[in-house]
């Protein structure tokens, strides 16, 4: 091979741009486990990107409390603070999902961000619809199974066994709606981290 050819191999080998590699999978779930660092990302996705800290706790703590922000009082807006600024954001930024100047004060997200967006579910049930369609089945239930089993009306011709069977699919039903709507199950795409954990251990 002659030296010019070689050369070329060299020149094209450093002109081939290597795609930036994708957060590992404990990272995802480090930052995602943490309510406060989701309220983090869902604020900033929806102010462009940017922010102080100060508005992030406030935002954050308002949140918490379940109160508006000018409600807050000082230990809340403080306490929410103190936990951004020494726990948080660094934990954040030594990830580089966002960049965080604590001189400043400011938080920005970086590109590695857009990686969590497929495990952030944008429609989510509202918080009352799994309780009320668990109460509504329970109370359904719970009036047609004695009135089956005492053998009233025309639920009589039901035999024994079905209202049993209906009674566990109930009972099983309610609780996977109640195990469903748990704090880090409400907002994680189940299926995308299940999807990427199986890449990861296939290849």
């Amino acid at each position: 091979m002659s030296i010019s050819n070689t050369t070329a191999q060299t020149h094209a080998q450093s002109d081939v741009v290597e795609e930036p590699s994708s957060l590992p999978l404990d990272t995802v779930f480090e930052i995602l486990k943490n309510r406060r660092r989701r309220d983090i990302l869902q604020y900033l996705w929806q102010h462009e990107g940017t922010a102080n800290i100060g508005e992030l706790a406030e935002h954050i703590a308002a949140l918490e409390n379940d109160v508006d922000v000018a409600a807050l009082s000082s230990s809340q807006r403080k306490r929410v603070y103190i936990g951004l600024y020494q726990c948080h954001l660094p934990k954040m930024d030594d990830a580089s999902i966002v960049a965080f100047d604590k001189h400043r004060g400011t938080v920005e997200l970086n590109d590695a961000a857009e990686e969590l967006t497929p495990y952030l579910t944008a429609n989510d049930p509202e918080p009352d619809d799994l309780p009320t369609a668990s109460l509504a089945t329970a109370l359904i239930v719970g009036a047609l199974v004695p009135v089956g089993v005492l053998g009233l009306g025309p639920l009589a011709a039901v035999p024994g066994v079905a209202w049993a069977l209906l009674s566990t699919v109930a009972l099983l039903a309610v609780t996977a709606a109640q195990l469903s709507g748990g704090d880090l199950a409400d907002v994680l795409s189940v299926g995308a981290l299940r999807s990427r954990f199986a890449s990861e251990t296939t290849s």
